[in-house]
């Protein structure tokens, strides 16, 4: 069976504010402070130095449900999904939940790092909308 881990926070901003900065790939060095150390623009992909090693990065974003991939991987051809979901409760809060899923080529160090770093960047983003 398929192991996931999922960290959850409200902050209080608009559903709309916090999809946009979410969304927006320029801004995963500012809240994804355990996996993206730097991110950098190879052609016209965009790339991340992690503890992983550098990996391709891309966001599929769908506004209207508060859905965003984040799709990393060493090739373009091998990415792995995480997944936000950015919730209105009001104008003025705003749920988010980010899942990671435990795939068979993840080890347990890294499935325990990927533990750890979910908590600290769901924290990131709290931070960021306090």
């Amino acid at each position: 069976m398929m192991e996931s881990i999922t960290e959850t926070c409200v902050v209080q901003a608009s559903k709309e504010d916090v999809f946009n900065f979410l969304s927006d790939i320029k801004n995963l060095p500012d809240w994804s402070t355990q996996f993206v150390k730097k991110l950098f623009v190879v052609g016209e992909k965009y790339k991340a130095i992690t503890p992983l090693g550098d990996v391709f990065v891309r966001i599929d974003a769908m506004p209207l449900a508060g859905l965003i991939d984040i799709y990393a991987g060493p090739t373009e051809q091998n990415m792995r999904p995480a997944y936000l979901r950015v919730i209105r409760f009001d104008d003025a809060t705003t749920g988010v939940m980010f899942t990671f899923f435990r795939w068979d080529e993840t080890d347990d160090k890294s499935w325990k790092a990927f533990g750890e770093w979910i908590k600290i960047e769901v924290g990131n983003i709290k931070r960021l909308f306090s």
